[in-house]
């Protein structure tokens, strides 16, 4: 018995499609990070307090470019020019606390708070509505003008 080979059929090839490194770090948020617990969150307001007091900027900015979702926060600045870390529109309450106590659970769950590696923002992925989204913090005081 002889086979014969059926030159015109193609080849069936496999692709791999890899997508972007923001949607391999979606897929690893949404399956395999747990939300962060409250001792952790209270460990991660230090983490945005020293990087408020590092950068020293009078304007932040958290950023989900994705969902075209921005928050500006100005820093006050008190008679010697000092800032004073009072957030805007949240009577009393400092940045880093405001930040992570209301602003973010209002729009997810917090999976991850983390300093960028070159040190310039904070890397935040929430979870909303069971898809998980990268947001960024970082000083954004050469993009405000002051009139």
């Amino acid at each position: 018995m002889k086979f014969k080979r059926n030159k015109n059929k193609e080849k069936k090839e496999s692709t791999v499609v890899m997508g972007t490194l923001n949607d391999i770090n979606k897929t690893i948020v949404e399956q395999q990070i747990e939300p962060l617990s409250e001792e952790e969150l209270l460990q991660k307001i230090k983490l945005v307090e020293d990087f408020i007091k590092d950068t020293n900027n009078k304007y932040y900015m958290l950023l989900c470019n994705e969902r075209k979702d921005y928050t500006v926060f100005h820093r006050n600045v008190n008679r010697l020019g000092q800032y004073y870390d009072i957030c805007v529109g949240f009577m009393g309450e400092r940045i880093q606390t405001t930040l992570i106590n209301e602003i973010l659970p209002n729009r997810g769950v917090i999976k991850s708070i983390e300093l960028t590696d070159a040190k310039d923002g904070i890397e935040i992925w929430l979870s909303i509505d069971k898809e998980s989204f990268c947001y960024y913090f970082f000083p954004y005081e050469q993009a405000v003008i002051e009139l």
